[in-house]
C-alpha cells in the first residue's frame, strides 16, 4: 500500500501580500514607488502684478513732472534770436581751451554749439562744469561766467578746478546774461551751424544728453 508523502513542515507558510518578519514586503507584492507631482511654473500673484502696475505708474508720472517742470523753467529763446540766425560777435576769453586768452565768436559755424551760463557761486553748475570741460574736448563748447568776479578771480577758479579744456568768456556785470535774458544758472542754449538758437534749457543736463542734442543740430 503507497503511503502518502509526509508534510514538509519547512514549507513557507508567510501569508501572500502579508509582509514577513523582517518588515519586507513579500516578493509577490508589487513595490509602489512615491510619485512626484509634475512641476507647474510659479504664477504671478495679482498682488504681485498690481504692485509693479502702481511702481509704473509712479515713475511715469515723475518723469512727466520733472519734464513739464525743465519746460516750464526753460529760459525763452531771446526774441531778437528766435527767428533770426546769431549776429557774429566776438568776445574776449580768459581761456581758450588749452590756448589761454584769446577771443571766440558767436553765430554761424560748421559745427553746432552750445553756450553754457554759469557761476563759480552756482552749485548745480560744479557738478556740470567736469562733464562740459570733458566734452569740451571734443564738442564746440562755449562757457560764459555769469558775476563770478574779475578775470583774475574766474581764471584761479579755472586753474583750482583744472577745467583746462574750457572756452571762457568773463561776464563780471551779467550784461551779456542780460542779452541773452538769462537770470538762473546753469542755462544751456544749442546753436544749430546756421546761427540759429534752435533749444535752450535751464539747469543740469547730462552729459549724454548735450551730446545727443549736438549729435541733432549737427545732422
Amino acid at each position: 500500500m503507497t503511503r502518502s508523502a509526509p508534510h514538509d513542515d519547512k514549507h513557507d507558510h508567510t501569508p501572500h501580500g502579508v509582509p514577513d518578519s523582517s518588515g519586507n514586503s513579500p516578493r509577490n507584492s508589487p513595490e509602489k514607488t512615491p510619485e512626484t507631482p509634475p512641476e507647474t511654473p510659479p504664477e504671478t500673484s495679482p498682488k504681485k502684478r498690481r504692485r509693479w502696475r502702481r511702481w509704473l505708474i509712479e515713475i511715469a508720472v515723475f518723469v512727466g513732472v520733472l519734464l513739464a517742470v525743465r519746460a516750464y523753467m526753460a529760459p525763452a529763446i531771446p526774441t531778437d534770436f528766435a527767428d533770426a540766425p546769431l549776429p557774429a560777435i566776438t568776445f574776449p576769453t580768459l581761456t581758450n581751451g588749452t590756448t589761454g586768452p584769446g577771443t571766440t565768436t558767436l553765430g554761424s559755424n560748421p559745427r553746432p554749439t552750445a553756450l553754457v551760463f554759469w557761476a563759480t557761486w552756482c552749485g548745480v553748475c560744479h557738478v556740470e562744469l567736469p562733464w562740459l570741460n570733458d566734452l569740451a574736448k571734443t564738442h564746440r563748447i562755449i562757457t560764459v561766467a555769469m558775476q563770478s568776479g574779475d578775470a583774475e578771480a574766474v581764471r584761479a577758479y579755472l586753474n583750482k578746478n583744472q577745467f583746462n579744456q574750457l572756452r571762457v568768456i568773463n561776464d563780471p556785470n551779467g550784461q551779456i546774461a542780460k542779452q541773452f535774458g538769462v537770470s538762473v544758472t546753469p542755462t544751456l542754449f544749442f546753436i544749430a551751424p546756421d546761427g540759429r538758437i534752435a533749444m535752450a534749457e535751464t539747469g543740469i543736463t547730462s552729459p549724454w544728453g548735450i551730446r545727443l542734442r549736438l549729435w541733432w543740430l549737427g545732422l
